[in-house]
């Protein structure tokens, strides 16, 4: 009886492929917006009246197209102060005045013409610099949002990476000009106006990175 009891024990461990019950992910996509797909004309082998040497580039709504992050950013700033003052003020007593006969027999080293001085001297120096650098390069497809009436393109895109337990998240928006779009396909963020370009990250090591809360609250109203 224990042999078989230890037999059904490990037949039923080595079935066992999950910790836990494993749920298959479902994702819920909205398409949103896309413009009509072009329809090769009658007697023609091309769509939307192009020919052999158009290129196959975004430019409706709903396209896709890759932008190449590539953003570096450097920031340096020095400065010098220095600040001198000095002052220096006298003040005699007439000799008519007979106290003064009085305390120069008193003290004979006593100068008349120096008896009220007095001096004062302040200075300053300072110096102090800054200095930023950051870097972001990646290759993110975005998709045309909107096509504005001058014919420039509204695009979007987000990616989201998750590796373990740290989920990183760009994002780009901004307009891209046609002109700017290369022949395959893509077009430099250095050549996208009003551009948005965020990078951020969630998970074990951005929790690392990140004071506590009570370490935050004790810096915004700590007064010395």
């Amino acid at each position: 009886m224990k042999l078989a009891a230890l037999f059904t024990v490990a037949l039923a461990a080595a079935c066992t492929t999950h910790i836990a019950p494993y749920q298959p992910k479902r994702r819920s996509f909205d398409a949103g917006d896309y413009a009509t797909a072009d329809v090769a004309g009658r007697g023609s082998l091309y769509a939307g009246g192009g020919g052999l040497f158009e290129d196959d580039v975004a430019r409706r709504v709903g396209d896709i197209l890759v932008i190449r992050i590539d953003e570096r950013d450097a920031a340096r700033r020095a400065g010098t102060t220095k600040l001198d003052r000095k002052d220096t003020a006298s003040y005699g007593m007439p000799a008519a005045i007979g106290l003064l006969a009085a305390l120069q027999r008193k003290y004979p080293d006593l100068d008349p013409g120096q008896l009220f001085a007095s001096e004062s001297e302040v200075s300053f120096a300072g110096a102090g610099a800054t200095e930023r650098k950051g870097q972001l390069t990646a290759t993110l497809p975005v998709r045309v949002r909107r096509q504005l009436g001058n014919g420039d393109l509204f695009v979007e895109g987000t990616k989201v990476v998750m590796i373990g337990n740290e989920e990183q998240h760009i994002y780009v928006s901004g307009i891209v000009r046609r002109r700017d779009i290369a022949e395959d396909n893509t077009v430099l963020s250095s050549r996208v106006a009003d551009a948005e370009i965020e990078y951020t990250g969630r998970g074990d090591v951005s929790d690392q990175q990140r004071r506590g809360w009570g370490s935050r609250l004790l810096a915004r109203v700590w007064p010395f």
